[in-house]
């Protein structure tokens, strides 16, 4: 299944009635998931060992896992720096993302976590690399950009706004609690995102 078309999520097992994670398919899926990241299509591999933790591949970069144990994230290069991030990284989802955020793939522990623990995930997810598009086969014209990698080009977005801001915004998660904070309106009790408007 494509999500986006520079990403897509590949269901292995699927006549299983219960999530299996990478560990107990490993054994039967190992050559398909080196076979494809040997292709110079795909930039990562996120292979989800729970819903807490990923392992992440890349060819020529080698691995890592990225982990979440409550509010805190953790990146630990294993066999390589698949992220480009040069050290370990372990802190909250800002302090992560403010280390990740001049890099290749800014914010990526938290949205990898995310994807990768979403119960729709797939078994194995890839990531394209910059240029590839997984759907060109069947578009009726060529696409000139892409969407859905979880690298630098598909993750910053732009943003204008004419209220003074107390911080820089994060995520985009944060444009929606922002909005809502200046409508005036009260936030849900679960909100992915906090405000960045400056309260005067």
């Amino acid at each position: 299944m494509v999500s986006g078309n520079a990403m897509a999520l590949l269901y292995l097992d699927v006549h299983e009635t219960t999530r299996r994670w990478w560990p107990s398919l490993e054994g039967s899926w190992y050559s398909l998931a080196d076979m494809l990241l040997r292709r110079p299509s795909v930039d990562l591999l996120l292979l989800p060992h729970s819903s807490e933790r990923c392992e992440i591949r890349s060819e020529s970069r080698g691995s890592a896992v990225v982990s979440r144990d409550g509010a805190r994230y953790r990146y630990e290069r294993t066999g390589g720096d698949p992220l480009r991030l040069g050290a370990d990284v372990e802190g909250t989802a800002d302090e992560t993302h403010d280390a990740s955020r001049d890099g290749d793939y800014p914010d990526a522990l938290v949205q990898i976590i995310a994807l990768a623990g979403s119960a729709r995930a797939g078994d194995m997810i890839l990531s394209a690399t910059p240029g590839w598009d997984f759907r060109s086969r069947y578009e009726p014209i060529p696409h000139r950009s892409a969407h859905g990698a979880l690298h630098r080009d598909h993750m910053v977005v732009p943003l204008l706004t004419n209220r003074p801001t107390a911080h820089m915004p994060r995520r985009t998660t944060d444009v929606f609690a922002s909005t809502m904070a200046a409508l005036g309106v009260h936030p849900p009790a679960v909100l992915d995102g906090t405000s960045f408007l400056r309260a005067d």
